[in-house]
């Protein structure tokens, strides 16, 4: 299946340089990445760090069945699009193999979580805004017509709950073995603050370096403005910190 993106170099890097990079991952999933104004990239370039931004499966702009392909069982093939995105900018010598860090937000952060669950050895570091990482307490702690919207997704709650609990980057938090830095808002009611807490809680129990910023008087998106520039730096600082430091 041929996927797609953007990808940003910072100021001043030499074409075929190997750079520190961040994969970004919107959220949805049926979002699409598209070239315009972004003071998140701007951010993280201007710290010397590369953006790769992919449309993995699931995502919009690319016709229905594109769209439907990570439906289900599906999704076990969108955390691999993630593995082969990186992939990818490596070979194509854009990005240092030993310097990648994944950050996404709402599904986006989800798949940043599953990514270093499932991928423990590709990425230095993970940044997953407002993800979830378990699918019971998710459909337990939404909205009800999120929680309905979202079985057709991921799978109904009940009849697919196997399934669910086998997604969810909680059930493989063992093979986490990377620093992470979570951030939600107080107050979001798509996703609960829990799925963020409760993964950051058992990455501490494993001994594995773990943060939580929590964004006070947001919900699932950030609209203040002096929290908007607190996460972007806090973010920048702390990939900056681990893929370059």
């Amino acid at each position: 299946l041929g996927l797609g993106g953007w990808y940003y170099r910072a100021r001043g890097r030499s074409p075929r340089e190997a750079a520190p990079c961040v994969l970004h991952l919107h959220g949805g999933p049926e979002e699409q990445e598209r070239p315009v104004f972004d003071p998140l990239y701007h951010e993280l370039l201007g710290r010397g760090l590369d953006v790769f931004a992919p449309d993995v499966r699931g995502s919009s702009g690319y016709g229905r069945s594109f769209v439907d392909a990570d439906l289900g069982r599906g999704r076990f093939a969108a955390i691999d699009d993630v593995a082969d995105c990186a992939a990818h900018v490596v070979l194509e010598g854009l990005a240092d193999p030993v310097r990648l860090a994944v950050m996404g937000h709402s599904y986006g952060g989800y798949l940043v979580m599953a990514s270093l669950v499932w991928h423990p050895e590709l990425f230095r570091t993970g940044v997953p805004v407002c993800g979830m990482s378990n699918f019971a307490t998710f459909f337990a702690g939404t909205e009800p017509w999120l929680a309905q919207s979202a079985a057709h997704k991921y799978g109904h709650p009940d009849r697919d709950r196997e399934l669910l609990r086998v997604l969810s980057p909680m059930s493989r938090i063992d093979a986490l073995r990377v620093p992470l830095l979570a951030v939600h808002g107080e107050h979001d009611t798509n996703v609960p603050p829990g799925e963020s807490e409760q993964f950051v809680r058992a990455a501490r129990e494993r001994g594995v370096e773990a943060e939580l910023l929590v964004l006070r008087d947001e919900g699932h998106y950030f609209r203040r403005a002096d929290n908007r520039r607190a996460f972007r730096r806090t973010a920048a600082d702390w990939i900056q910190r681990h893929l370059t430091g």
